[in-house]
């Protein structure tokens, strides 16, 4: 499905419309056919994929009623944006969704579910309406080991409060030239808050993708506050070289 940006005729355009794949390159909008979708069976791959179908089935056969309600009006109150940059709405469902599988890849255990690994489902919506916020953050990539460092994401992050967590996405590395991240991200790891430790940067991980040092490396942070919402999605890139 696309997302379409009208202007005097179509401003921009995102997705893809039959077999027709819309995007944007440096020289402008790219139409190309569209790639025939790839079905990875990687173990983590199949665990996010239990999680969601856990999820959705959750939602219609387990969550309360008044818990489904609290959800379609935090939906329908908070502001939320598509691919190119205009309003749009999801379903209380949806955000259910989102909310407890960031949570789940957070690593928060205490409820166990069928794909075998444990994390509280938050049953409630959050009250307060809106997102968390959206850190800012920086990284250096080594081509020698695969390894990103992560610099010290902005506010609202707080790296001494243990309510606050962050969690991370890398994409496909891409050669110079390419303004856009390259293939589906893939999930790289979370930060949590601690008064007691705090974690302590540049914080490194190793990304599931091999690059080399000359090519440009992307990551993306989701914020998790303490009240259950989630922030926007920032991407931070940087060209690959030794340290």
């Amino acid at each position: 499905m696309a997302n379409i940006k009208l202007g005097a005729l179509v401003a921009d355009i995102r997705g893809s419309i039959g077999g027709t794949a819309f995007s944007r390159g440096g020289g402008g909008a790219i139409a190309r056919n569209a790639p025939k979708p790839v079905n990875p069976r990687s173990p983590s791959q199949n665990v996010r994929r239990a999680v969601l179908a856990y999820l959705t089935q959750y939602w219609s056969k387990t969550l309360s009623a008044p818990n489904r309600t609290g959800w379609n009006d935090y939906a329908a109150g908070t502001s939320w944006t598509n691919k190119v940059g205009t309003a749009a709405s999801i379903s209380g469902m949806a955000a259910f969704v989102r909310l407890n599988s960031i949570i789940f890849l957070a690593r928060i255990p205490t409820v166990v579910h069928p794909a075998g690994n444990t994390w509280p489902i938050r049953e409630a919506a959050p009250l307060m309406l809106g997102h968390a916020g959206t850190p800012t953050f920086a990284i250096n990539a080594d081509g020698a080991d695969n390894h990103i460092h992560l610099l010290e994401p902005s506010a609202p992050f707080v790296k001494t409060n243990n309510d606050h967590y962050m969690v991370f996405f890398t994409h496909g590395p891409t050669n110079v030239g390419r303004t856009r991240p390259g293939s589906s991200r893939r999930y790289l790891g979370y930060l949590e808050g601690s008064a007691g430790a705090p974690p302590i940067f540049p914080y490194v991980m190793t990304s599931p993708f091999n690059f080399e040092n000359g090519q440009n490396v992307y990551c993306t942070g989701i914020f998790l506050d303490e009240k259950g919402r989630l922030g926007g999605d920032y991407t931070a890139t940087v060209l690959a070289a030794t340290p």
